[in-house]
């Protein structure tokens, strides 16, 4: 067994579809899905469900036993190779990066991608996961660096400034909100309104901005990611606030309309770099965070309280 294909696999089980895990890996899907076949060959047994129309990954039996083993020993080789590397100041390696689906999707990319330009023998490994287990990631030093949004002070963990994300209002065309140029946050009063999960760190800021501008909106659905919460939203279910950069590609197809706040209601997400506290990097996650971020002007930790 290659431990590439089993980290695929692991992958596959753990983001349950094969275009994100391709997405995590930088493949392409067809590339996961021909890796994933040649892995059942090798082992003689069905790994997969592959029944038509159904949408996420199934394990057969075989399947789930073999993650079970898999999961471990892709984790430990990764760390053992790792800890071998460090010996070396050489531009080279694997870095584990977790992320929030909203950021990884938008943002991220962007950023990245000139830096695996740059440094071709370096490889990323992009694990899309929630907050809470992107800290205990980073915590562990099963993650090299985490990337979360509205971030909150913990103990053994440095978040550096990653960005900050201006709010918009998202609607429907058809929306009478869709011909504003800019809405006031107390104009969303009354209105049907699609959020995030209630443990979700940025529906807790969505939550104490419209608060402070008196607005109580009628929630009729919640989701846990960014891309369920558009869908609905340009289903007609409601209107909705996110971060701006999370639907340009909607407003484009015209899909969805994106309305700016008000200079007196405007504001951002703050989305955090995480690195293990009091941890030697090796060069090449150092550069990778410089390249992301630059260099944190003052050399500290971006200052954040708890929401």
């Amino acid at each position: 067994m290659d431990l590439k294909d089993l980290q695929l696999f692991c992958d596959l089980v753990e983001t349950g579809s094969f275009s994100k895990t391709a997405q995590r890996n930088f493949i392409t899907q067809s590339a996961v899905s021909q890796r994933m076949r040649i892995l059942e060959r090798e082992l003689g047994r069905t790994l997969l469900s592959r029944q038509k129309g159904k949408g996420k990954v199934e394990l057969t039996d075989a399947g789930r036993l073999l993650y079970e083993g898999a999961r471990s020993l892709v984790r430990e080789a990764m760390a053992l190779e790792e800890r071998l590397k460090g010996f070396s100041d050489s531009m080279e390696g694997t870095v584990r990066i977790a992320t929030v689906y909203s950021v990884g999707l938008h943002e991220l990319p962007g950023r990245l991608k000139p830096f695996l330009r740059q440094y071709p023998q370096v490889s990323v490994h992009l694990e899309y996961s929630s907050t809470a287990r992107i800290y205990n990631d980073v915590f562990s030093g099963a993650m090299d660096i985490g990337i979360v949004a509205v971030p909150t002070t913990h103990v053994g963990i440095e978040v550096l400034p990653f960005s900050e994300e201006p709010m918009a209002l998202i609607c429907p065309p058809e929306h009478p909100f869709a011909r504003l140029e800019a809405i006031c946050l107390h104009q969303l009063n009354g209105q049907n309104f699609v959020t995030f999960d209630v443990n979700i760190p940025t529906r807790k800021l969505v939550d104490e901005h419209l608060r402070l501008a008196g607005a109580h909106v009628r929630i009729v659905n919640t989701c846990d990611n960014i891309e369920m919460l558009k869908n609905l939203v340009e289903l007609g279910q409601g209107i909705s606030l996110v971060p701006e950069i999370t639907a340009r590609k909607e407003a484009r197809e015209g899909s969805l309309v994106i309305v700016p706040l008000t200079p007196e209601d405007a504001f951002c997400r703050p989305v955090g770099l995480l690195l293990r506290r009091r941890n030697p990097q090796r060069t090449v996650v150092r550069v990778l965070v410089e390249a992301l971020i630059g260099k944190p002007k003052g050399g500290g930790p971006m200052k954040s309280s708890p929401r």
